[in-house]
């Protein structure tokens, strides 16, 4: 498993946070959770760590796109411009279908593009994969992997 610093979720729905949460809790214990509900949250946090030395190596942010004040897009923008966070790994969560979407965010710099699947055990797949992303692989809900 990769090695892992902090993971910060950033989705508005209280119920899939929860899930994934859960999600995480169980495949990945000891790695600390931080969660944002929007974008302009998600940035905040982002910003304060990137003041603090040593916080921002060893993440990986878990993003949904149809975010309230500031949409996933740019917060992944927002990121790529920052020298500090242009290389955290970005995973996009997202209820889009759209193929288009998950072009955009792989431009931007995303690693992985799932859609958030319907089941518990799902999810676990997933999150097992976002774990393996630290080598750079981009990785979609359809399990394939590029460089």
């Amino acid at each position: 498993m990769v090695d892992l610093n902090w993971i910060l979720l950033v989705e508005d729905d209280a119920d899939h946070r929860a899930l994934v949460r859960e999600v995480l809790r169980r495949i990945a214990p000891e790695i600390p959770i931080h969660e944002a509900m929007d974008g302009a949250e998600a940035m905040s946090w982002m910003r304060h760590r990137i003041g603090n030395p040593g916080a921002i190596p060893g993440g990986v942010v878990i993003l949904d796109l149809g975010l309230p004040r500031i949409s996933g897009f740019q917060v992944l923008e927002w990121m790529r411009e920052m020298p500090p966070l242009a290389h955290v790994p970005v995973v996009v969560l997202t209820a889009s279908e759209n193929p288009m979407d998950a072009d955009h965010a792989f431009n931007l710099g995303a690693r992985g593009y799932f859609q958030k699947p319907a089941d518990f055990r799902r999810y676990q797949d997933i999150f097992e994969r976002v774990f393996h992303l630290a080598a750079g692989a981009r990785i979609t809900s359809d399990g394939s992997a590029s460089p």
